[in-house]
């Protein structure tokens, strides 16, 4: 059953998570590219709707995990542009991390690496709107900006995205 099918009718924390788990994952996975900082953040997301399920189980509790998951993966890719750590290791380590990096989300090289280069609020604009099938007026609730700023954002991104693909092109001829 999913989350929306329960809408209306009660159902447990137990059975929404059970319910949200693999595609709110993959949504985390795609907004920070790195599946266990996504688990991390799913279980944080999930925390805090746990906390607040009298409240939110009536609504849309799905939409709220979503918004919770989009503001941690926000505040995580500021602090690390803050922090800018650099991981200390052997050759083997990087090696062992590339080929890990390969095993990310399924998409295409091309896209993978355009879509890590979009900022943050953009990459998010664009998993939400065709990765998660939501409209302009639920992105915007997610991510608390404007239905305009959504359509500004995935805009830029489509262009980003665009040009991106006509270099491919050029590159391949």
């Amino acid at each position: 059953m999913s989350a929306r099918e329960a809408r209306g009718a009660e159902i447990t924390f137990e059975e929404f998570v059970a319910a949200t788990a693999g595609r709110l994952l993959r949504t985390a996975v795609f907004l920070v590219y790195d599946r266990h900082l996504a688990e991390d953040l799913l279980q944080v997301a999930y925390e805090r709707v746990a906390r607040r399920w009298k409240r939110v189980a009536a609504g849309e509790p799905e939409a709220y995990a979503r918004k919770i998951l989009v503001n941690l993966a926000i505040d995580e890719h500021r602090r690390r542009s803050r922090r800018r750590d650099f991981p200390v290791g052997s050759p083997a380590d990087v090696e062992r991390l590339a080929a890990v990096s390969a095993d990310g989300p399924a998409l295409g090289s091309d896209l993978d690496e355009i879509l890590r280069a979009l900022p943050v609020k953009q990459r998010a604009v664009v998993v939400l709107r065709y990765w998660c099938d939501l409209s302009e007026q639920e992105i915007a609730e997610a991510l608390g900006i404007s239905r305009g700023t959504v359509k500004s954002h995935t805009a830029r991104a489509m262009t980003a995205l665009r040009r991106h693909m006509e270099e491919v092109r050029a590159h391949e001829r």
